[in-house]
């Protein structure tokens, strides 16, 4: 019998390079991990699957956080005894968060080795005909579908505090990566739709640098409205580029540009490259 097993999530680029991260984004990030993690464990060692916290039969702990980029440890406890071979947990646990993750940032190589490593596990509890694997496997698939905000939840500091986060067991050689343009995925409303690029002609009226992420007013009308964007033009590294300068100006500029469109509006827009 084993009453623990640990799982790590890891921080890197941005502020995370100094060991420190945006305590509002990590607060939400560990709670969806500790959702997804939960809901993993308790079906790795039922083969049940629970929605509710109080349901669990595990409990998700966090352990000290190290300066190793940003990392912080989780251990899985059990509320009761379990009798499950040393390494069948982790073997289904750790391998099932990954899959919930990729699942939802639609990686579909990463999709495929994790489900083959869990119908293995599956299959490695005990003499499981394909049928019973067949419907434990549906069963993971609609598990990461529910859990889709908690996912959304644990790529929070995404684009804000790092680069990339990658949840990893210290003792299996699996681990999940997602970077931004994952996040923008897992992030991306079902309904939204992205157009072809357009040129367009925008007024800059928030820039960060760092991240490329600002706030824009389009053409020359009158409203106030403005739209969140993000430039992705590598120009904006440069010292002195136009977009800074345009910015500091207060002048309009014409960019070429894609739109992130949810029932005729304009939700997002995301810069390429200047226009003519």
């Amino acid at each position: 019998m084993i009453n623990q097993e640990s799982l790590v999530i890891r921080f890197d680029g941005l502020e995370a390079e100094a060991h420190e991260i945006d305590l509002f984004s990590l607060g939400a990030s560990l709670q969806g991990l500790a959702r997804i993690a939960g809901t993993a464990g308790t079906f790795a060692l039922t083969q049940k699957y629970s929605k509710y916290f109080i349901a669990h039969d595990v409990k998700v702990l966090a352990k000290e956080a190290k300066a190793n980029c940003f990392s912080m440890s989780l251990a899985w406890t059990f509320v009761q005894q379990h009798q499950i071979l040393a390494g069948s947990f982790g073997a289904i646990a750790v391998p099932l968060v990954g899959y919930i993750m990729a699942y939802n940032a639609n990686k579909r190589e990463e999709m495929k080795l994790l489900k083959e490593a869990l119908e293995t596990a599956i299959h490695q509890l005990g003499n499981r005909d394909q049928a019973v694997i067949s419907r434990l496997l549906d069963t993971v698939d609609r598990m990461s579908i529910d859990l889709h905000a908690s996912v959304k939840q644990v790529v929070s500091p995404l684009g804000k505090s790092a680069k990339t986060v990658t949840i990893y067991s210290p003792a299996n050689s699996l681990s999940t990566t997602l970077n931004e343009d994952d996040a923008e995925v897992i992030n991306k409303n079902e309904d939204d739709e992205i157009t072809e690029t357009k040129d367009l002609v925008v007024l800059i009226t928030e820039l960060d640098l760092k991240l490329g992420s600002c706030k824009v007013t389009i053409g020359d009308s009158k409203s106030n409205q403005r739209i969140n964007a993000v430039i992705t033009d590598p120009l904006l590294r440069n010292v002195n580029n136009i977009y800074s300068l345009a910015f500091a100006a207060g002048e309009r500029i014409a960019v070429k540009a894609k739109l992130q469109m949810n029932d005729g509006e304009i939700t997002k827009i995301y810069i390429s490259d200047t226009g003519i």
